[in-house]
């Protein structure tokens, strides 16, 4: 049912159910069938609508409507927005790499000989001096100035010593000797002499001393200047140049993580149900031929099929319309205004 709001009271008035006073009888009837058509699908979209409706109730009249408009009950399809989606098709991962080591060429130094200590002998030196030697040293001699004289003298020399010895026997003196019984007697024996001639130094000799010079002689011979000696040379390092090559950096493992691949999904998702509501239609002496001529040049320019340019809302005109609410996400069921502000006409230019 649609609504008539006026300065009065609302009227219903049934939508396309009486043809303009100018239009033809062919004309009329043929408008007259294209109404009835349209209830009919109005009348399936208010079933549909109940089915999916979220129980809320309709309001009996329009809120907030206009005096002097048309309204009617239109069905608002589902309410859907469209999201991307993000998802992982290949989840992340690292790929291993194994970096191998680096190296660089230096130049050291190597050490050839160490420092060490070089002991020279230096020979001796020599030089020639010249000396008064001693050849023959001083001496002094003893001259015999007068020979010694001697006399010659006779002298007793004892031959055999005075002795005492034991006899055996009886004598003046006996002794008895308690062992053997033996008696023995001691018997002195006087000494011997025997006459012999010596010389006798009456006068010593007499001697004179002389004495020699000693004898010189100049003898030139040679003396060490400075004698053979050590010296001891402190001799440095060596060292040689050689290019090596040295490791800079060790092998290792770096780990390159891979990022998760992700591909963009697009998706509708519904944020409210299809429902019934209040939309403002244009009225029945609003629906001019030059609008529905207006509103077929237009749907035709968005690519829908009207059925011709003829200024009847026909089957096919309505079709278009109704496929074009849907697209748009507009109220269905019949002509509204929306419809006809989408498509960019004037409804008062129209008229």
């Amino acid at each position: 049912m649609a609504m008539l709001l006026s300065a009065c009271m609302p009227i219903a008035v049934p939508v396309g159910g009486q043809v303009p006073p100018e239009y033809s009888p062919e004309e009329g009837r043929i408008s007259s069938l294209e109404s009835a058509l349209a209830d009919a699908m109005i009348e399936i979209e208010k079933m549909k609508a109940r089915t999916v409706s979220s129980g809320d109730e309709l309001p009996a009249i329009p809120p907030n409507a206009e005096t002097g408009r048309c309204y009617a009950r239109m069905l608002l399809p589902p309410a859907y927005v469209s999201r991307v989606e993000q998802r992982v098709v290949k989840e992340a991962s690292e790929r291993l790499e194994t970096v191998p080591a680096t190296y660089a060429m230096f130049n050291e130094q190597v050490l050839v000989s160490e420092e060490h200590v070089r002991l020279t002998v230096v020979p001796a030196t020599y030089k020639w001096l010249e000396e008064h030697t001693e050849v023959l040293p001083a001496r002094s001699e003893q001259v015999l100035v007068k020979a010694a004289e001697y006399k010659t003298v006779m002298e007793d020399v004892i031959v055999s010593p005075e002795e005492l010895v034991w006899q055996r026997g009886r004598g003046e003196l006996e002794k008895i000797d308690e062992e053997t019984g033996e008696i023995v007697h001691q018997r002195r024996i006087p000494a011997t002499y025997k006459k012999i001639s010596k010389q006798v130094l009456v006068a010593p000799a007499e001697y004179r001393k002389e004495v020699t010079p000693p004898v010189y002689e100049t003898l030139r011979k040679r003396v060490v200047d400075v004698p053979e000696h050590t010296i001891e040379e402190v001799v440095p390092a060596k060292y040689k140049t050689v290019t090596v090559q040295r490791e800079i950096a060790p092998e290792k493992e770096v780990r390159h993580p891979i990022a998760p691949i992700y591909k963009s999904f697009s998706y509708r998702e519904k944020i409210a149900d299809a429902r019934l509501d209040w939309r403002m239609i244009p009225c029945e002496r609003e629906v001019s031929k030059d609008l529905v001529y207006s509103l077929q040049r237009a749907l035709r320019a968005k690519g829908y099929d009207t059925g011709g340019l003829d200024g009847v809302l026909g089957k096919y005109t309505l079709a278009a319309i109704h496929d074009y609410q849907k697209s748009q996400g507009l109220a269905t069921g019949r002509l509204s205004v929306e419809v006809i502000d989408a498509l960019g006409i004037s409804l008062l230019a129209a008229q």
